[in-house]
């Protein structure tokens, strides 16, 4: 049957009704938890993002005006999939393609109870990440609609003159298709430097903004380079309004960032390194605990955007965990009140890797 009636009314979306087709991303909990435990909740939204930031991109290149609902009453759309939410639960719904006559009134939703093979003989549950997951539901349409009439967080503007970056490419690196295949996590840095414009290209990329039900521009973009041909070393601020960095504070830092990525050397070894931070307690005067998934899902996004330009140029990109509260200090006193959300280091990897001329549209 027809069902994208009953998803739009789900999502408060009328459009959902209008379009030929419909993703729904979804996290099946033991799949991040085995490793993470409760804390594989925020994982569930940096990899969707980055999910996202490949389906946007091919979704957008084939003209099916791609938008993300983050928005959407949880029981009836994991109802709709068949979705036992005691191990999974539906995350974003992206509707697809041109807008076409409505959807005719959804037939009845029978439960889908299908017998399933289960991912291991054992799972363990963390009730902290469904009672997390639950506070963070919307309960009607009316509720949908209302959490999406919030307002927007007030702009940010620099502090100080910001230093300007060359003009991001719009093409370069590999195409499309052979990106996303070689896309991966990098596992070694070389401490080869990385060009003022390729830097440029993978923060204007990753900053470019989600097309969604939520305002974009949750999180900014801190950094700490280490290897960057015309760029001191030291941390930065990101303001993509002007394409520059402020200059927060100069000097070697790859120990400490190294110490902040979780202690990981590819923190330090990287050429720049990407810290997404967001103010979470004004996100969450706004949207609710459902705040506290955009938050994440946006950085996941941004994060995938900055690997996709990554690899399109023809070096690498890994995304690290990190000491959260010690990331914060770190950037204080100018992003004090802004918490630490998620981390992407980018550089050469030490296993080489050449760039080819193949042309790939990033923005």
């Amino acid at each position: 049957g027809d069902f994208r009636g009953a998803l739009a009314a789900a999502s408060a979306d009328g459009d959902a009704a209008r379009r030929p087709m419909a993703l729904v991303l979804s996290a099946i909990y033991w799949r991040n938890t085995w490793k993470y435990q409760a804390r594989g909740y925020r994982h569930f939204f940096w990899d969707s993002g980055a999910m996202l930031a490949n389906l946007l991109a091919a979704a957008g290149a084939l003209g099916f005006e791609p938008r993300v609902l983050a928005g959407f009453v949880d029981r009836e759309v994991n109802a709709l999939l068949g979705l036992d939410p005691e191990r999974e639960a539906a995350l974003e719904i992206i509707p697809l393609g041109p807008l076409s006559p409505p959807a005719p009134p959804a037939p009845p939703v029978d439960p889908i109870d299908y017998p399933i093979v289960p991912l291991s003989s054992e799972a363990v549950d963390y009730p902290a990440l469904r009672e997390i997951h639950s506070a963070s539901m919307l309960d009607t349409p009316e509720v949908v609609r209302a959490w999406r009439r919030a307002e927007p967080l007030p702009a940010r503007s620099p502090r100080a003159p910001t230093i300007g970056l060359p003009e991001p490419r719009r093409e370069a690196g590999r195409a499309f298709g052979e990106t996303v295949l070689r896309r991966a996590s990098t596992r070694q840095f070389s401490h080869e430097a990385l060009s003022a414009l390729e830097l440029s290209t993978a923060l204007a990329s990753a900053a470019g903004g989600i097309p969604a039900d939520f305002p974009s521009q949750l999180v900014s973009l801190y950094l700490i380079v280490n290897a960057v041909e015309g760029i001191e070393p030291g941390s930065y601020c990101y303001w993509p309004g002007g394409n520059g960095l402020e200059l927060l504070s100069p000097g070697d830092h790859r120990s400490r960032s190294a110490y902040l990525c979780l202690d990981q050397p590819l923190g330090g070894d990287a050429a720049a390194v990407i810290y997404f931070l967001a103010p979470l307690d004004a996100i969450l005067t706004r949207w609710g605990n459902r705040g506290y998934r955009i938050a994440n899902l946006e950085a996941g996004y941004c994060g995938g955007r900055a690997y996709l330009a990554a690899y399109a140029q023809g070096f690498g990109a890994s995304g690290l965990t990190f000491y959260d509260a010690d990331v914060g200090r770190f950037f204080e006193p100018h992003a004090r009140g802004l918490d630490a959300i998620f981390v992407t280091a980018l550089g050469r990897s030490a296993r080489g890797g050449a760039r080819e001329p193949a042309p790939l549209r990033i923005r």
